[in-house]
């Protein structure tokens, strides 16, 4: 199972959780990976879950 599908089930009945959760980890990321785009970044953490 992959990450993405275990934090779907871990927030099944919370989606706005999980959206929370992601946008935290981006805030984490963008501080680590200051050269990534920050589109790139989005798409990673947040793109999927829609």
């Amino acid at each position: 199972m992959t990450r993405r599908r275990e934090l779907r089930a871990e927030f099944e009945d919370a989606p706005v959780s999980l959206s929370l959760y992601m946008g935290a980890q981006l805030v984490r990321a963008t501080a680590d990976l200051t050269w990534a785009p920050a589109g790139t970044l989005h798409r990673r953490f947040l793109g999927w879950t829609r």
